[in-house]
């Protein structure tokens, strides 16, 4: 018999890296989310962009800086294989304009694939 590996959730990674982070001796007080996504009416999506919600803003801000960077925005995806196609969608694309954008400023910006490889992403940007 074979048992097929099950993948968490985009969601279920967030909670895992937030849990990490909220224990985090260093960044515990220094990170939020960045609430970006989600179904809406017309109404509430037009509210949403004069309140001045931004298309492909990340997932988590640790708004920690170090010695190289102001902060880290941190986008959050499964720990899966991505297709192309996956990797093509708008959403995608303005995710990754927005890293590019905030590290022109002096921002980092990565997107981990899991909670553990965002664990190690942040340990990596407190040592920049």
């Amino acid at each position: 018999m074979t048992t097929k590996k099950l993948i968490p959730s985009e969601n279920q990674e967030q909670r895992a890296l937030v849990k990490w982070l909220s224990y985090h001796p260093i960044v515990r007080d220094y990170f939020l989310r960045i609430k970006n996504e989600g179904k809406k009416t017309p109404e509430q999506g037009w509210n949403d962009k004069l309140l001045g919600l931004r298309p492909g803003v990340s997932d988590l801000f640790i708004y920690y800086p170090t010695k190289s960077h102001h902060g880290l925005f941190l986008e959050v995806k499964r720990n899966k294989s991505y297709t192309k196609s996956e990797r093509s969608t708008s959403t995608w694309i303005e995710q990754e304009l927005f890293q590019k954008i905030v590290k022109k400023v002096g921002f980092d910006a990565k997107t981990c694939y899991g909670w553990e490889e965002g664990k190690r992403i942040i340990e990596g940007y407190l040592l920049t």
